[in-house]
């Protein structure tokens, strides 16, 4: 009989639960814990369902439009009383109104069921406890109120604390279209307002909007806990109460770009170009690189804005830009941006090199013109290369500075002359022996070359010498070729070349000018390129040393048939 009684009581129990799980509530309430409530000041907005019902069904969303709404939590409670079961589903929402006035929170719908909606009294802070100070509040304040597109905002947060913070959580302002970041560190300090002591803490942000128009920037919002002094505690362990504040709104006007500007938009306070050269800039000779670096620096913008810098350069220098770095920086909550080009100038001919000057306009938010941050003409002297010989000094004509012989007779004439007519005789005999020896010696080599038809001892060993130390210095171009030794190769190989064009002294480029081979001067255009270029590029030496082997080979055989000397005694035939 026992076993009989609680087979059925499991049975009944059984049924009890599963009606209880398809069965839908009967009720559904809403309630806050304040009403009225500060405009600041968080609120709990509580929904109850008498069963079990599924979690998604209640969605805060729609109060968003007047209220800060925070997280919102479910919970779900069993009970059985007398083989009663009951079940209730509860939702708890923060919420934090953002203006004064009369607002009404709507009915919900859930599972069938609908709520009872709710007159809510949201009153000013000055108004609210007027005897009493607050224990935590939060001031917002804007450097503006009315700023151009993509100018600069100054944004600053400050949260007042009168009780103790166990933990909490800041969270950024809010504007719609706008890049908003913190800029510096957190500033903690202490001040005393309305006779209460206050921790201080500040905190500072960069927004910079990307839309034009009138907007409302929605203050950031606070959730932490503090210390209740009011509840008992229970050994080391203190009761905390949890918190929420938000920062009042501000209301900002963006003007959009003005109609007369033309010219790439930077909006700024202060906007610079620098150059930098590198080395000496009286010591440049033709075919080196020189390395210039531009910095772009603007106050109150980001690297993004930025333009790129449009420098030029003349027709007879090669350029070979490096990558662009640019930087956002932060000093005395601002921030400041960046931008460096660097470039490799190798100038192809010696003499006076002009750079045109560089303009960059920007915005001057102060005085609302356009202006111009300008790096004036730049003018170098270019030497010529160092392996170039010294070109000969130039011969002066030589001055005659005697009289021509006058065609004209006088006494006064005879007079003067007369005394030195012996000595024009004497040298006149000294020339014409000096000249018939000279004549005679003319001869004498004249036939001595006839009869041998020999080459000159000296002139043979100088060529000799100088097919040596060029064969030597050919050497060590390959051995820099099969190492792809791109410094050696570019060190070495002007000075081949313009042996090879028979012209010692030339530049590189004058010497590709002169061989004429294309192939040969795109070969050394890459090798250049992979040096100087913007991204590190590999370059293998094979195929210019393949196309120099041509030149080489064409120059060794001429070599060698101009040393083919002649037998010293020809065998006669």
């Amino acid at each position: 009989m026992r076993a009989i009684t609680t087979l059925l009581f499991s049975f009944s129990l059984l049924l009890s639960v599963s009606g209880s799980v398809f069965a839908q509530p009967s009720e559904v309430t809403a309630v806050v814990d304040k009403n009225p409530v500060m405009v600041d000041e968080s609120f709990n907005l509580t929904i109850t369902a008498n069963d079990d019902v599924d979690r998604s069904a209640f969605d805060p969303s729609v109060l968003m439009q007047d209220f800060v709404v925070g997280r919102t939590s479910v919970s779900s409670q069993t009970q059985m009383i007398n083989f009663n079961t009951t079940r209730t589903t509860i939702w708890s929402t923060v919420l934090i109104p953002r203006k004064p006035g009369r607002f009404t929170i709507p009915a919900f719908t859930v599972d069938g069921q609908q709520t009872q909606p709710i007159a809510l009294m949201v009153v000013p802070v000055s108004a609210a406890n007027s005897g009493q100070s607050r224990d935590i509040y939060i001031t917002t304040e804007l450097d503006v109120d009315q700023a151009y597109l993509q100018q600069q905002l100054r944004y600053t947060v400050k949260l007042y604390l009168a009780k103790d913070l166990q933990r909490g959580s800041l969270a950024n302002p809010t504007l719609v279209n706008a890049d908003i970041r913190q800029i510096g560190k957190d500033k903690e300090y202490n001040e005393i307002v309305e006779g209460r002591r206050y921790r201080i803490i500040e905190r500072n942000f960069a927004i910079i909007p990307q839309q034009s128009g009138t907007f409302t920037i929605e203050g950031p919002l606070f959730e932490g806990e503090v210390v209740d002094n009011s509840r008992q505690s229970f050994g080391f362990f203190n009761r905390s109460t949890p918190v929420n504040r938000v920062g009042p709104n501000q209301q900002i006007n963006i003007l959009p770009i003005p109609t007369n500007y033309a010219q790439h938009w930077l909006p700024s306070d202060f906007v610079q170009l620098n150059e930098e050269w590198q080395g000496d800039t009286s010591q440049y000779h033709v075919g080196e690189p020189i390395t210039r670096t531009l910095t772009l620096t603007a106050i109150g913008v980001v690297e993004e804005q930025l333009p790129a810098i449009n420098s030029q350069y003349p027709a007879n220098v090669k350029t070979y830009p490096d990558q662009a770095e640019s930087t956002t920086v932060e000093k005395d909550n601002t921030l400041v941006a960046q931008r460096k080009e660097s470039v490799a100038i190798i100038p192809g001919e010696a003499g006076t090199l002009v750079i045109p000057e560089v303009r960059i306009p920007w915005f001057n938010i102060l005085t609302k013109k356009t202006e111009y941050t300008v790096l004036p003409e730049k003018t170098l002297q270019i030497l010529p290369a160092l392996n170039q010989a010294t070109p000969p000094l130039p011969t002066l004509p030589v001055q005659n500075t005697g009289l021509a012989p006058s065609t004209q007779t006088s006494k006064s004439t005879d007079l003067v002359i007369a005394p030195n007519q012996a000595t024009d005789k004497i040298w006149l005999w000294i020339s014409a022996v000096l000249g018939m020896l000279w004549l005679l010696t003319l001869a004498l080599w004249y036939w001595h070359s006839r009869k041998y038809k020999t080459v000159s001892p000296k002139t043979a060993s100088s060529t000799m010498r100088t097919a040596s130390s060029i064969s030597e210095q050919h050497k060590q171009l390959t051995n820099a070729l099969a190492n792809s030794d791109s410094r050696v190769i570019q060190t070495l190989l002007p000075v081949v070349l313009a042996d090879l064009c028979g012209k010692p002294g030339l530049s590189l480029s004058q010497a590709l000018h002169v061989l004429q081979d294309e192939s040969l001067t795109q070969e050394v255009n890459r090798m250049l390129a992979a040096q100087y270029s913007s991204t590190p590029k590999e370059w293998n030496a094979k195929q210019l040393a393949t196309l120099l082997q041509v030149h080489l080979s064409k120059t060794n055989s001429k070599q060698n048939q101009a040393l083919q000397l002649k037998p010293l005694y020809p065998s006669k035939t």
